[in-house]
């Protein structure tokens, strides 16, 4: 390519980028932590992510941003979904569904953190149940810290893919940090007998 051409590619690709970020196909803001709450019941799960989004430039940003579920016929699509920004605004979140995902635009100003809720209740009456963590990867960075909690409500739990340790009232626990996730967490467990 000559000099001439890559000039005047410039501004073809200084609009590209913006409308990428938009899309979600390139990633302008900086995915830096999650903690993730996962209230396990006998034949479902009620899951509420608190994650932090940083912009890194001195202008505002608009982010395209989708929530995969992790979906199959013993699991079917969540219902009950919220997103709703907690930090620095509070506000609820609208978001439109698209191929079985909710996809939102999340705009934020320069050089600013902001916090998103997501919470979702999802039917398991296997008796097990996926987080999808491998969506960190698209990131190209990994997060700089993770906390992930099951919470037993009347049972116990019993695999997860990642070791767990034992925390109070019936949580379990496990963190990360520099995390680059290479699966999803997956985890079982049974009723309680009483």
């Amino acid at each position: 390519m000559t000099r001439y051409g890559f000039v005047r590619s410039v501004p073809f690709a200084a609009l590209l980028i913006p409308l990428a970020g938009v899309a979600g196909l390139i990633p302008l803001a900086r995915f830096d932590s999650e903690q993730i709450t996962i209230h396990v019941f006998t034949e479902h799960v009620i899951v509420d992510g608190l994650y932090y989004y940083r912009n890194p430039y001195p202008f505002r940003i608009a982010q395209g941003m989708s929530i995969p579920f992790p979906t199959d016929e013993r699991h079917p699509a969540p219902i009950e979904v919220q997103v709703e920004e907690v930090s620095p605004d509070s506000r609820e979140i609208p978001f439109r569904t698209m191929m079985g995902r909710p996809r939102f635009d999340l705009p934020i100003r320069a050089h600013e953190t902001l916090c998103l809720r997501v919470h979702y209740f999802q039917r398991a009456p296997g008796g097990d149940a996926r987080y999808i963590l491998t969506t960190t990867q698209p990131w190209l960075r990994p997060l700089r810290e993770g906390e992930y909690r099951l919470v037993a409500d009347g049972v116990t739990e019993l695999r997860s893919s990642y070791p767990l340790t034992p925390a109070q009232n019936g949580m379990a626990i496990f963190r990360r940090t520099e995390f680059m996730p290479s699966q999803d967490w997956s985890f079982s467990w049974r009723t309680d007998r009483r």
